[in-house]
Formats: structure tokens, sequence, C-alpha cells
């Protein structure tokens, strides 16, 4: 008797088994279902278009939508913010989540409700089709699961870090690796 063939059975290399989206949904890579965890935190990026959106998310306008609706839907969702960071032209968020359905809620609702908020509702031509117009949103939202401690911290330390060169440090190639304990305590102090 032949058993059925599995759709399912699309092997994901071991350093992207828990991750999802973005770039990676692109290459066949990305293509599972998306990991969600209930016990560990998750590292959430939305990344723009930095041609429709004028000035970025750093623009007042924007920034205060975002941050509204993150506080909104986290609350209706019941989703813990731990960290966030509002760049020019991505989001940095990491979250914790209840229950699995509400996390995808979340995932789904979040992006969905920016891009109505930025943009008007198309507009019916005369023969009847709709306007077409560039996406707010360059890829899917991307996760990680964030499995362990030091992976933990070292998220959160660049989570922060990003939040600290949108308010006007400079860029460093280096970023984390070359920030030596002092710096570190400099930079959860700004």
């Amino acid at each position: 008797m032949m058993k059925q063939p599995s759709f399912l059975s699309l092997t994901v290399p071991w350093q992207h088994r828990y991750c999802h989206g973005g770039t990676l949904r692109k290459t066949s890579k990305g293509r599972g279902s998306r990991p969600l965890s209930t016990k560990d935190p998750i590292h959430l990026v939305l990344k723009i278009n930095k041609s429709t959106v004028r000035g970025g998310l750093r623009n007042r306008y924007a920034f205060k939508l975002m941050t509204a609706l993150i506080k909104r839907y986290s609350l209706k969702f019941f989703i813990k913010i731990e960290q966030f960071s509002i760049q020019n032209d991505h989001v940095h968020l990491l979250i914790r989540g209840s229950r699995r359905s509400k996390l995808q809620s979340f995932l789904r609702v979040l992006p969905g409700q920016f891009a109505q908020n930025m943009t008007d509702t198309p507009e019916t031509t005369n023969e009847g089709k709709k306007d077409r117009r560039e996406k707010i949103w360059k890829y899917r939202p991307f996760t990680r699961i964030v499995k362990g401690f030091k992976p933990y911290q070292i998220v959160r330390n660049y989570i922060q870090l990003n939040e600290c060169e949108a308010n006007g440090r400079p860029y460093s190639k280096t970023r984390l690796r070359g920030l030596t304990q002092e710096q570190l305590i400099e930079l959860w102090n700004n």
C-alpha cells in the first residue's frame, strides 16, 4: 500500500527553523508554516517601502499612529510588548503571547490597520477596476522565536541600540560585537 505524498515535508535548514517571513519568504526556506511560541519571546520586524510613506515611520503622524496601534492591538489580543523600536523604515518588537491564535491575529491586524490608516481606500474608476497603489509593506512580517537567555539578551540589546541610533547615536559597523560592558550599560542609561 502506497502512502499519500506529504506536502508539509519541506525541509527547513536548521538556522531558519524558528524564523519566518521577510526575505526568507522569497526562497523555499521560509515557505512552511510560521513557527510561533507561547513560552518563548518572539522578535517581530515589519519593514515598509520607503517610497510609500513620506518621511518614513519617524515622521510625527506615522510614529504616533504606529505607537497607538501597537498599544491598542496588544491590549486587544493579550500580547505583552516587552520592547519596541520604531525606525525610519522598519519596526522592531519583542513580544510574548498567550495563544497562537492571538499571535496570528496580532500579526495580521497590526500591519493591516497601519496600511489602511496611511492610505486612502482604493477608488473605483469608471471601468469598475480598482486603482492599484504601491504596497506599504515591503515584506511579510519577519518573526523569529528567541530560544535561550543569551539570544534574548542579544535581541534586547539590538533593539535598544536601534532605538538609540534612531534618536541620534552614530551608526557603527561593528554594532553590538564591538561594545564593551560599560558601553552596554551606557546604552541602557540613555
